[in-house]
């Protein structure tokens, strides 16, 4: 299964922080707003983090560049990896109440939990991404799995202007994220695939790592 069903390609030296994931992940999946009047915060970043109303987050982060000393914008996606092996499967006290759908490989949350099990499927996820809703059910990104099954993109990606989130079978992601990466390393030594043999949201990245913003460590491979 690890080389099959789909997976995404976050490519982010071809994304400008429009948010058009965000707001195609709302309007899709029927998610309220947060906030409906954001607080400023000293930064175009909004809302704060992820919540059962938002599954999809932009990070920003102003940096300096280590190779020439340049003032860069850099923006990733927050969301769901989809692990090949998810922990939170393997941290819940119902390991049935966390799917494997066989065509995909999207994880998905089937049924409500209680906040001490909750917990120990947060914690168990590197990424701090799964929330649990007021009425007790776990929420995250799903990979738009009913568009998918019916051959539709996420809506993300189809939403996406700049093309900076492919989806695909996973093998033809994996071939073009390499394909991507061997293309800007020569400008961009510190180019790398975030988790590219762990999850099924490749995340690809022009600078260090540390140039980048998310709530969570990430690793580079």
């Amino acid at each position: 299964m690890a080389e099959s069903g789909k997976s995404f390609l976050i490519d982010t030296t071809k994304c400008f922080a429009c948010r058009s994931c965000q707001v195609a992940c709302k309007q899709w999946n029927a998610r309220m707003a947060d906030d409906p009047v954001p607080t400023n915060r000293g930064t175009y970043e909004n809302p704060p983090d992820l919540s059962y109303n938002t599954w999809v987050l932009v990070h920003f982060k102003e940096a300096v560049r280590n190779t020439d000393g340049a003032l860069v914008w850099n923006f990733v996606r927050n969301s769901c990896r989809h692990c090949l092996d998810a922990p939170c499967k393997q941290a819940a006290a119902n390991s049935d109440s966390i799917i494997i759908d066989e065509q995909t490989g999207a994880v998905l949350f089937q049924e409500g939990t209680s906040r001490e099990s909750f917990s120990k499927i947060r914690n168990a996820c590197p990424w701090n991404i799964p929330r649990l809703g007021p009425g007790g059910q776990m929420f995250k990104c799903v990979m738009c799995i009913d568009r998918v099954r019916e051959g539709m993109l996420p809506a993300c990606a189809k939403a996406c202007p700049s093309g900076a989130i492919l989806f695909g079978d996973r093998a033809d992601m994996l071939a073009t994220a390499d394909a991507r990466l061997a293309a800007i390393k020569p400008d961009h030594p510190d180019a790398a695939i975030l988790d590219r043999d762990q999850v099924r949201l490749l995340i690809l990245v022009a600078e260090r790592q540390s140039l980048y913003t998310t709530q969570v460590e990430l690793t580079g491979v």
